[in-house]
């Protein structure tokens, strides 16, 4: 064997090495998820404009797993406590992103938080509706979450919300004002 034929040999029994013992990168889902030890979450408002953070809303919302999106795990989710509420959720890592539309999707919401715990994680809330121009802000929140359960609905079979009101009869509108004395 001439030496140019030794070396290709070594060189392909090195590359069938390198391919058999070589893992693949592959995603990894993160620790802890938001479905995972119980899909279901409270939400509280906690008003950023006010010197002492005044609380606002408290919601309870499910989480469902859609996919792994290279780096991301994407999330359903919907209200058990406001009227047609609900939308997307991105995780990566401990950082989640939400977007999500309620008033037969006139009004929106977006959330980024951190997970701290696998029981709590806190961040901001922010809701505008339509209307035209520029959009019209409803409120900038400081938001935290904790899981308190498991969901028994579905995104397909979700739960009958009543529409909410206020004390003086009008419609409730948003779902970072509504103030919750009893939860479901």
């Amino acid at each position: 064997m001439n030496m140019l034929s030794k070396i290709s040999s070594a060189i392909a029994v090195c590359a069938c090495f390198a391919l058999i013992t070589a893992t693949p990168a592959a995603a990894q889902a993160p620790k802890p998820d938001l479905v995972v030890g119980g899909n279901m979450w409270t939400i509280t408002a906690f008003d950023d404009t006010s010197p002492v953070h005044t609380q606002l809303a408290t919601q309870r919302l499910c989480f469902e797993f859609v996919a792994v999106v290279g780096t991301h795990v994407r999330y359903r989710w919907f209200s058990l406590t406001f009227p047609d509420w609900n939308g997307m959720a991105s995780q990566e890592g401990d950082e989640v992103f939400m977007h999500g539309d309620y008033a037969r999707d006139v009004g929106h919401d977006g959330m980024k938080w951190s997970i701290a715990t696998n029981k709590s994680g806190s961040g901001h809330w922010f809701e505008w509706r339509e209307n035209g121009a520029f959009g019209r802000t409803i409120g900038f929140a400081n938001a935290q979450l904790e899981r308190v359960g498991t969901c028994t609905y579905t995104s397909t079979n979700p739960p009958f919300v009543p529409i909410p009101y206020n004390a003086d009869g009008t419609v409730l509108e948003d779902p970072s004002r509504r103030v919750l004395t009893k939860q479901p």
